[in-house]
């Protein structure tokens, strides 16, 4: 994953909510507890979209990227 690229959902692990739709991967946002576990989470914009999500590391499988 390369931050700033643009990539489309697909797959069949993906939710008819993301299924097709484009978004620009913006990076790594982990979460560090005070436990000392730490969450490896991901900052995505959609396109179309004014704040960015994050999301699991599970969905980073279902990303491809689009050819410029």
């Amino acid at each position: 994953m390369q931050v700033g690229n643009l990539y489309r959902f697909e797959g069949a692990r993906v939710s008819m909510q993301l299924y097709g739709r484009f978004a620009i991967y913006l990076g790594e946002a982990f979460i560090h507890r005070s436990d000392g576990v730490t969450i490896e989470n991901h900052k995505i914009l959609m396109v179309g979209e004014a704040c960015p999500r994050t999301i699991d590391r599970s969905l980073l499988s279902s990303m491809t990227e689009v050819a410029a």
